[in-house]
């Protein structure tokens, strides 16, 4: 009995592993990392980034757009801190330096709170001119050419839609998101596009969306960056009990979301932050 108990307790550690490896990997494989871009994507996002640097862009600088989820302190700002554990990955380590470099209005584009993203906030809300913040922004400036404007950066990280699917259809949306898009290239941003976490109660939406999200994604030659792929095999697919937000590792709810370690990388904002590092660094090896 004593050798099948044991036999039982070495199986379910060899499961764990195997499970934990295989999240690993599909964190990886499903945000394009590794040089995985295609030649018209790459070929894409040179143009952009040559058009950017000649209306002076800063190739060391990034920008967030996004909702709560992106203005949540969890996301990326302890990297900026300072206060990431890499794990085994160390090779991202040359573009934490890159991005760190810089001091946008607060800190350096980890550390930045960006002037196109803000609570409950959705695709038309970063295209309204009445949300910009007056006290940065230009009259008639909406928050997403305000953000361009002030940070002048390189790249943009960009992740909507969990609050557009309360009161748009896919294809509203779409529109929007095809508009960002557009902005981003004419202002020499390259975009890189985030699939939307799942969400309570939304199923169905959560798929239109991130279907449109990928369309636009190939449609346009810019990278995907499919987060909700790299989410689907977490513990309560990485989303907190409010059903809508990523969870973070509760031994340390803050830098714990930046310990890519087995361990923390069981959490939503821990591989959020992992795969917009390995995006930033697929980007940055990418170009000139």
């Amino acid at each position: 009995m004593k050798n099948l108990q044991r036999y039982i307790w070495v199986l379910a550690g060899v499961l764990a592993i195997i499970v934990i490896g295989i999240g690993v990997l599909l964190v990886s494989l499903f945000t394009g990392t590794g040089g995985a871009f295609s030649a018209g994507v790459n070929s894409n996002i040179r143009a952009i980034y040559r058009m950017g640097n000649a209306q002076g862009n800063r190739a060391d600088v990034f920008a967030k757009v996004g909702d709560s989820i992106t203005v949540a302190g969890q996301f990326l700002t302890p990297v900026g801190d300072g206060l990431y554990d890499l794990g085994p990955h160390t090779d991202l380590r040359r573009t934490i330096d890159h991005y760190s470099t810089v001091e946008l209005r607060r800190g350096n584009s980890f550390q930045n709170q960006s002037l196109a993203a803000g609570n409950g906030w959705g695709t038309l809300t970063i295209l309204d001119p009445d949300m910009a913040k007056a006290d940065a922004c230009n009259p008639g400036e909406s928050p997403l050419a305000c953000e361009y404007r002030y940070s002048k950066p390189s790249v943009a990280l960009i992740m909507l839609g969990t609050n557009d699917m309360s009161y748009l259809s896919a294809d509203e949306f779409a529109t929007n998101l095809q508009r960002i898009i557009d902005i981003s290239v004419e202002t020499g941003v390259i975009p890189v596009v985030s699939t939307i976490p799942w969400r309570e109660g939304f199923d169905a939406q959560v798929e239109m969306y991130n279907a449109a999200i990928r369309q636009i994604a190939e449609r346009n030659n810019i990278p995907l960056w499919d987060y909700a792929a790299a989410m689907a095999p977490l513990p309560a697919n990485g989303i907190s009990t409010d059903g809508i937000h990523p969870n973070a590792p509760p031994w340390d709810q803050y830098g714990g979301s930046a310990q890519f370690t087995e361990a923390g990388l069981q959490y939503g904002f821990t591989v959020r932050n992992l795969t917009a590092l390995q995006m930033l660094d697929a980007v940055r090896q990418t170009l000139p």
